[in-house]
């Protein structure tokens, strides 16, 4: 970080250490206690700077979601060669393995959004729907997912969160292999009895 504050950087490079920095406030410190003029201090730039990438501290929060939530849609894109199991167990690796990399922006994500603005819930739920849709389609490709269905996903949608967030938080350190079976064996237990999901899913 002394590196990059000490540094003249490129327009791009200044945004996603903005973005850093931020994400580690906010998943630190809830929404409301993150002031902007700290971020910037850390950042080793002014504040007018600050405002010169994001207008306000709503939209410098809505896109560390935006820019995490891509993160996390990139690195759990599902391969449709594989079958549904194989799809989710690799997604899930991908998963952890990413939330054990960004643990401030996980945080922010899943903790400081639930009291942000409007326009930042809209942006987790539009990526909790992607999720959901990436689902529904490995587990029923052949139908439109039921309403018992869709509810089933976004209910373990939720589970995984909280999973991933305790596992973060857990000491000692809960088992990572352990979490993702446990995962797994939550959403096989969840469209188990949904019609229209193929047996063995």
């Amino acid at each position: 970080m002394r590196q990059a504050t000490g540094a003249r950087l490129a327009p791009d490079a200044r945004r996603a250490h903005l973005l850093s920095v931020g994400a580690a406030a906010f998943g630190a410190h809830a929404y409301d206690d993150v002031q902007i003029d700290q971020i910037a201090q850390q950042a080793g730039v002014s504040r007018g700077l600050l405002y010169h990438y994001f207008p306000g501290k709503q939209e410098f929060f809505a896109a560390i979601v935006e820019d995490g939530y891509d993160d996390i849609l990139r690195v759990t894109l599902p391969d449709p060669a594989l079958p549904p199991l194989a799809q989710l167990q690799a997604s899930l690796e991908a998963y952890f393995d990413h939330v054990a990399e960004h643990p401030h922006t996980y945080r922010a994500l899943f903790r400081s959004a639930a009291s942000a603005h409007q326009g930042v819930q809209a942006v987790v739920q539009r990526n909790l729907d992607t999720q959901a849709q990436r689902i529904m389609v490995a587990l029923a490709p052949m139908s439109p997912p039921s309403p018992l269905l869709t509810l089933s996903v976004r209910a373990w949608l939720a589970f995984l969160v909280h999973a991933a967030l305790d596992w973060l938080d857990s000491q000692p350190p809960l088992d990572r292999q352990a979490v993702i079976r446990a995962c797994t064996a939550a959403l096989v237990g969840a469209v188990g009895g949904v019609g229209g999901v193929p047996p063995g899913t």
